[in-house]
Formats: C-alpha cells, sequence, structure tokens
C-alpha cells in the first residue's frame, strides 16, 4: 500500500476540504474437489481504495488498485472531476469520529496458521463421509473458500480505524439417482471460524439426508395452508421486509413501513436484532462512514423500534446516524445491516411440525428479483419442500409456487422455532409457523 500521507498531502494541496480513505485488502484460498479428488487451487491476493473526497462542498469518489507514484494524483484528480459532476444535493460529509468505538479481536489465528493439506485433507473426509452414507449418492462437489480481510478507514480530521477477520465456508451438492432413475440434488453450507468447528459427520448426515428424501416429490393440491418457513427460506424472505426500515427508503416514500415507528408492524412472536458487535465474521465496530456500530432491537414483538441511518439520510432529519452506512457497490454509501439476529422461540422445528398439524414445510423459495413486489410486499415465488400430515413430515414437494403478501405473512407467524443458526444471507435465522399461505400446484 501507498503511504496514505502522500495522498493526503495531495488532496491539501489541490484544496480539498476533506478526504476519507478506505482501504481493502483481501487473501483468498479456495480448492475444489470432485469425487473426491482436488480439482481446483487458488492463492490470491487483492487491495483497493476508496477515496471520498469533498470538493466545493460536493461530494466525489474515485477507486483504484494500483498503488505507485501517480496514485495520489490519480486520486484527488477523479474525486474532483466526480464532485463536479454530481447533480445530488446531499451534503458532503466526511465523519471526523464516534466518542467511543468497542474493538473487539474476532481474527482466528487457528484458522490462518492450519496448513492447506489438513484443509483438503479435512474436506476430503467430508466427501468420504457423504459417500459412505447412501449408495445412491452418485456425484459430491466441495468447495473451500477461505478470506482474510482487513479494512482500514482513515480521513484528514486524523480518524484511523482497522478491523481483521477471517472465515471459511464450505459448500457442498450432492446428487442421488434412486431404482427408478429419478435424479435428485442437495446441497448444504458452512460458515467457519476454526476447522475444530466442522463435524463432517453431522454435515456429510445433513446433505444425503436433504438429498434422498426429494425422491417421489410433486405438486400437492393448490390451496391455502398451514406453513412452516425452514431457516433458510425465512431468511429469503427477512431480507426484503427488513429493507423497508432504510431511512433511505422512508424518505424516498418508498418504505412500506414509513410512519410506522412505535406501531405494530408484525406478529408479536417476532422480534428481531442487529448485532454488529457478535463476535463472529460479520463484526464491525464501525461502518464504512467510520460511525462506531451498536447493537439494536429493530423489531421487539411486533413492534417496529427504530429506521436505520447513514450520515447523509440522518443530516436530513438533523438526527444522528445509526452506523448503518455501508457501500452499496463503488464508494456510494448506502443504508445496510450486518449481524441480524431473530429472536428464537421455544418449539423445535419438529414441534413446529406438531403445531401445524396438516400443512406444508418450505425448506426453500427461489424467483425472489422477479417474483417480490417491493411497492406492495407481493410474492409468487417457486418453493419446494414437504407436506405435513398429522403433525409430522409426509411426502416432498416440488413444483409449487408459494405466494401472498409479505406484510401479512409476518403478522401471521404463531410461533419461531429455536433452531437458529447463520443462513446463506448472513441472517441468524430460525424456523416459524405461519398461520396460512397460498400454495399453487396441481
Amino acid at each position: 500500500m501507498i503511504s496514505y500521507k502522500k495522498i493526503f498531502d495531495k488532496a491539501a494541496l489541490e484544496g480539498l476540504e476533506a478526504l476519507e480513505l478506505y482501504a481493502s485488502e483481501t487473501r483468498n484460498f479456495s480448492f475444489s474437489l470432485f469425487r473426491g479428488e482436488l480439482d481446483s487451487y487458488s492463492i490470491s491476493d487483492s487491495a483497493s481504495i476508496e477515496a471520498r473526497g469533498i470538493s466545493n462542498g460536493k461530494i466525489g469518489y474515485a477507486t483504484t488498485e494500483k498503488f505507485d507514484s501517480t496514485t495520489p494524483e490519480y486520486l484527488v484528480s477523479r474525486i474532483k472531476q466526480n464532485a463536479e459532476l454530481t447533480s445530488s444535493d446531499d451534503p458532503g460529509i466526511i465523519f471526523r469520529g464516534s466518542e467511543r468505538y468497542r474493538k473487539k479481536n474476532v481474527f482466528n489465528k487457528k484458522l490462518s496458521q492450519t496448513s492447506p493439506e489438513d484443509k483438503i485433507s479435512l474436506m476430503k473426509g467430508f466427501f468420504s463421509a457423504v459417500t459412505a452414507k447412501s449408495d445412491k449418492i452418485q456425484e459430491v462437489e466441495i468447495s473451500y473458500e477461505e478470506s482474510e480481510e482487513t479494512v482500514t478507514l482513515t480521513n484528514s480530521f486524523g480518524l484511523r480505524l482497522s478491523s481483521k477477520v477471517n472465515y471459511a465456508v464450505v459448500f457442498a451438492q450432492a446428487v442421488a439417482t434412486d431404482d427408478s432413475g429419478e435424479t435428485k440434488s442437495g446441497m448444504m453450507f458452512r460458515v467457519l471460524s476454526d476447522p475444530d468447528e466442522f463435524n463432517t459427520e453431522e454435515a456429510a448426515a445433513e446433505i444425503v439426508n436433504d438429498t434422498i428424501r426429494q425422491f417421489g416429490s410433486g405438486p400437492c393440491d393448490s390451496g391455502k395452508y398451514r406453513c412452516v418457513f425452514s431457516g433458510d427460506a425465512f431468511a429469503s424472505l427477512l431480507g426484503p421486509f427488513l429493507r423497508n426500515l432504510s431511512s433511505d427508503e422512508v424518505q424516498k416514500n418508498s418504505s412500506l413501513l414509513a410512519g410506522k415507528i412505535g406501531e405494530k408492524v408484525a406478529s408479536s412472536k417476532l422480534t428481531v436484532f442487529e448485532k454488529p458487535l457478535e463476535k463472529n465474521m460479520s463484526f464491525r465496530y464501525f461502518d464504512d462512514e467510520g460511525v462506531a456500530t451498536s447493537n439494536k432491537t429493530l423489531i421487539k414483538n411486533g413492534v417496529l423500534q427504530t429506521y436505520l441511518y447513514n450520515l447523509a439520510t440522518a443530516a436530513k432529519e438533523n438526527r444522528e446516524s445509526t452506523g448503518n452506512g455501508y457501500k452499496e457497490g463503488g464508494s456510494a454509501i448506502g443504508v445496510g445491516l450486518r449481524n441480524v439476529f431473530v429472536k428464537p422461540g421455544s418449539l423445535t422445528e419438529e414441534g413446529l411440525f406438531e403445531k401445524a398439524g396438516e400443512g406444508v414445510y418450505i425448506t426453500s423459495v427461489s424467483g425472489l428479483h422477479a417474483g417480490m413486489n417491493a411497492q406492495s410486499g407481493n410474492f409468487s415465488l417457486i418453493a419446494q419442500g414437504f407436506m405435513i400430515r398429522d403433525g409430522k413430515l409426509a411426502e416432498p414437494l416440488s413444483l409449487i409456487t408459494a405466494a401472498g403478501n409479505l406484510f401479512d405473512m409476518f403478522g401471521q407467524i404463531t410461533a419461531v422455532g429455536n433452531n437458529i443458526k447463520i443462513r446463506m444471507n448472513g441472517f441468524f435465522a430460525p424456523s416459524v409457523l405461519v398461520r396460512k399461505i397460498s400454495i399453487s400446484g396441481k
């Protein structure tokens, strides 16, 4: 990395009122196995600086992955050009710093120091465990991706913050064929901060069960059903719901929860937190504007507690940022969330099935981009899962569509499970029971 001082000196010389540098350094290690043998192997390093500066009261942006003597001139000139072209009336804000930051060490040395050979051996053991559990399993693909990420934010007011984290993601896909020749595929993933966290037998049982239990699936009769959404399916729907908490969306009058602070917006069974200070892979003690983050309650017993602000949206209402300013591609700052937790209930997933009695269990939904109407909350999504009969899982379902209104659905949550774990979108979400959902089948 080039000396930050040279960039700040150039910015001062060129008359920028303020400058912020957001530097990221990433080291990636990945490999994949196919049929138990090493299929790919990669180690890569990358670094970048995303700069924001104020020129004549306007905010300008610049990004570079090139670090040499020309970098200061390039960044400063691009910021000035960008600021001249901006049409936004939002004030340019470079943050001076919060009064207090709650820094923690979340970098796991054991993950970093475990040899690549040991990690490959662990995944080969996982492959063997998967293939040993059923002779129906025909193919298994396993990928391991590990990242070390360091983010440093510094500005011309003397603020300097840094965060370093490492984690690994294990993703596996299995293909199985039964005696009739029907083929099904299943998948699973795990997020690890320590290799010892990965239980090969448990993970193998999960993916094999997820794959072979799909045999004989088909559509059910169309109708309205009690529905248990798996944690994965619920997390897929929770993301679009929580986007309505963005102050940016509220100020644009595009949030369906505008003007709802202190009002009931979901079932009293639902409580949702944001916990950026939770000690895990998503920990951040500052947001992408340098504002200190804090754990907060978003929804308490169904009642909306707060909207989420970055510096620009907070300034419009003469209030403080909530520490939710995050980059949305490039250097532009939007409003985002980290470490979303749903408060677990007391029932196991099997307990939710028993409480449902008769209905459907949705394990996954897809087509959110096309099937979710952000303006109305109406959705119609491709789904798969199982029938629930007499409080237990029955025949598998496929070729069905789950439809309803997002806000009606969240209001009809009658029970929350205790099977909380991290999901693909970074949410810690359990299974939930919903009073009624429309299913289109046959």
